[in-house]
Parts: C-alpha cells; structure tokens; sequence
C-alpha cells in the first residue's frame, strides 16, 4: 500500500502544528500533493479527554482519503491505545512523530527525544505493531545531536520492529531547523533498509525535490515550510499556465480555502484562521508585514477583509508570482 502511494505523486505535504490543518490539506490535495499527513495528535489527550484542540486535529474529511494520522507520545500503552482509536476513527496510516525538536514536547520524552534511546524505543514500536493493524509509519531526524546521529541504526530498527515506512529530516534535534539538512544521511538509509524513505529538509522547489530524488534514490520527498501559503508547490501543471490563468487559479484557489474553513472551523475561531492562512498566503506582497498588521488589527467583517486581500493580491501578483516562481520552477 505505501509503495503505490508514493508513486502516486512523489511530492507530499509534511505535517506541521498549526498549519496543515483538514482545509489545507484538501487545497494540497487539489494542486496534486500525495497523500497527506494530520498535524500530531497527542496521544494521551486522545486516550483519556479528547480536549475540542485534540477532536479538531483529528478530523478529516472522507474526500481527504488515504490519509497517514500523526501520533506523538512516548509511552508503549497509551500509544498502542490512541493507535486503535485512530485506526477505529478510519485512517490508513499512522505515523509516529519521532522528530519533533520543541523543547516543550522533548522534555517529556515525545518527539526526537525517541531517538536518545533506541532499546526502549524499540519496545514503543513493537507494541504498537501488535495492536495496529494497518501500516505504521515513522517520521525521525538524524539524531538527538551531531555526536549522535543515530538514523541510519534507528531505522534498521524500525525496520525489523515492523515499521512499514520512514520519512527522514536529516538535521539533528539540536540543529532544529538551522544550517543544511545532510542529504547523505537518507542516501545511507535508503541503502540500509529495504522498506520505502521519504525524504525532507530544504526543498524549496521541483527542482530540489528531484535533486534529493536522484542523490539519494529515496521514495518521495516531503515538503514542509516551503508549502506554507503555496499549495501550488505541489501542482507541476501550474507552470504550464499563463500569468492571467495563474492569478485566476490563485484567487480561485484561496477563495475555496476560506469556504473549506467556514465549513470546518466553528464559528469562534474562523476568523482568526481565515486571517492566519491570508498572511501565510500574502508572501511576496509589496509591504507583506504591514499588510499582516492590517489583517490581524482590523474589526472589518471578515468578508471585507478577504475582498481587500484579494484587491492587495491582483495589484501584487507579478511580485507574488516571482516568489512562487523560486519555490516552484
């Protein structure tokens, strides 16, 4: 099953906290991203209360099918436990998020602070694999830090512990996001494990992506910060288009975003996210950050509040489209 889903599209959007959210990740889908990925589920919140933050991150519409759901904790019970309710819930996939760097998650043990010791890790793993019957996924990092960038140990971990599939960011927790991913360490894993990689780290466009592709032979790539306001990272036919087709799409695009949040979002934080994705999405407009201000600050209705973004898009559009132009050509 993995296999065929990366190939069905080798470029993927990466899950991120706040961001892709159930109507991102069906504007990704519809500029062709492969299958998408929830943003982490906390594994414990999921178990024992289920908090309104835990329901609305685990919800996801049937048109966003096949979908992988993030699961972040670190103990083998409650993990094996939240793996049940996301299989029962009707995911396909669940990854295992071993790669978060936040200190507020890996001071608790959760995320990257898995890989600081694979004996016990291993023990989550196999746990899970008992419990769960469809594929487990894992999402690591290089290592805790540059004395230990352990990945390539790690993985052959996985592997033997069942895991069907890995996404490796090669930077380590320490690093964050800072300095250049080591393409090197998934070339060493893609050699060592016989089950797919995804790739991910400074992919900034098709062209990187096919870079990673060829340098290290791995299955797909994963693209996170580079997708945030520019689902049209995914979409290789977006090139194809004229300048006027373009901003038709864009508009277009936004537009059905805002009505994909008026659906999901309740009533009381709508706006606030529909004021959230604008800014994501008014990079490389002249004067953006003021634009941001007047965004956030203003008591307009919401709906004069797109009208004006939208004006603010058309009359920066060969400035928007030179940017997207450097994270898509």
């Amino acid at each position: 099953m993995i296999k065929k889903l990366l190939e069905k599209n080798k470029l993927r959007l990466a899950p991120m906290a706040g961001v892709t959210n159930s109507p991102y990740r069906e504007i990704c889908l519809l500029n062709d991203a492969g299958f998408v990925t929830t943003e982490e589920i906390d594994a414990t919140s999921l178990v024992y209360n289920q908090s309104n933050r835990t329901k609305e991150i685990s919800s996801f519409y049937k048109r966003e099918k096949p979908i992988a759901m993030q699961l972040l904790g670190c103990d083998p019970k409650i993990m094996s436990e939240a793996s049940v309710i996301l299989q029962d819930m009707g995911a396909d996939i669940i990854d295992i998020n071993m790669g978060c760097p936040v200190p507020k998650i890996t001071k608790k043990g959760k995320g990257s602070a898995l890989m600081k010791d694979i004996s016990e890790t291993s023990k989550l793993v196999k746990t899970m694999r008992q419990a769960t019957k469809i594929p487990l996924t894992a999402k690591i990092r290089s290592g805790w830090n540059d004395e230990n960038e352990n990945a390539l140990e790690f993985s052959k971990m996985l592997e033997d512990e069942g895991i069907d599939s890995i996404t490796i960011h090669p930077r380590t927790r320490n690093q964050r996001y800072a300095g250049l991913s080591k393409w090197e360490i998934i070339k060493k894993i893609v050699d060592g494990v016989k089950i797919p990689v995804t790739g991910n780290g400074d992919i900034k466009s098709f062209k990187d992506a096919d870079d990673m592709i060829q340098f290290t032979k791995c299955d797909s790539v994963m693209i996170g910060r580079a997708a945030i306001g520019n689902p049209w990272i995914f979409n290789f036919n977006y090139q194809k288009l004229s300048d006027k087709e373009k901003l038709n799409k864009i508009i277009s695009d936004i537009l059905f975003h805002i009505e994909l949040m008026k659906d999901f979002f309740s009533e009381r934080i709508v706006d606030l996210q529909i004021k959230k994705q604008l800014s994501y999405y008014s990079k490389g407009f002249k004067n953006s950050k003021e634009l941001r201000l007047k965004i956030f600050r203003s008591d307009e209705n919401i709906d004069n509040i797109i009208e004006f973004f939208i004006l603010n898009l058309r009359e920066n559009f060969e400035m928007i489209e030179t940017n997207l132009e450097k994270t898509t050509a």
